[in-house]
């Protein structure tokens, strides 16, 4: 029950934006805007173990991240965030011995960073339930496995619906080095 109350005190949503926020001194990531965010925020939408729920939205967000293609300038800042973020994701599971939880979600990173690989080279582009997937696979996982609340497909939807799918380096056949 202590390691409960310690966790919720050290590692409340809340309390990990701000030490984000702090370790990144990056404003323009406005984390406490994100919906995701805000999404586990709150605690009813956690069925069970928020550690996990809050490591892989954190690797989640990385992979968001690097989907974005950054000018030159904001290269090194960009890529630093998003290992900052994967750095999260380790290091919350390891403290609490959630290997499998790493083995899973990394299995599922390897999946779908290989099916954007390939929509990269090939003049197609993914279905509405495969951009789902690819963009929040980890995430999907959550709901799956029972440690979030289903409204988090919901979410999910609203943000596919909400964005330009033409600007994600793998539907524009963009191959990182800005020239298209």
């Amino acid at each position: 029950m202590l390691g409960l109350l310690i966790y919720k005190v050290i590692f409340s949503m809340e309390a990990l934006i701000q030490q984000i926020e702090k370790d990144l001194n990056n404003n323009s990531l406005e984390l406490h805007n994100e919906s995701f965010f805000t999404f586990f925020t709150d605690e009813e939408n956690i069925i069970r173990d928020a550690h996990i729920c809050h490591a892989v939205l954190f690797f989640n967000k990385a992979l968001q991240i690097l989907d974005d293609e950054p000018d030159d300038a904001d290269r090194e800042e960009h890529v630093l965030t998003g290992d900052y973020f994967f750095s999260q994701f380790y290091k919350i599971l390891a403290i609490h011995n959630e290997y499998k939880v790493i083995n899973d979600v990394s299995s599922i990173s390897k999946e779908i960073t290989s099916i954007k690989s390939a929509y990269a080279t090939s003049d197609n582009n993914p279905s509405y339930t495969e951009l789902k997937s690819l963009l929040f696979a980890p995430l999907i996982y959550l709901v799956d496995n029972g440690y979030a609340h289903t409204s988090l497909l919901q979410l999910i939807d609203q943000y596919i619906d909400s964005i330009n799918i033409e600007n994600l380096p793998y539907i524009t056949k963009s191959s990182g080095d800005n020239n298209g």
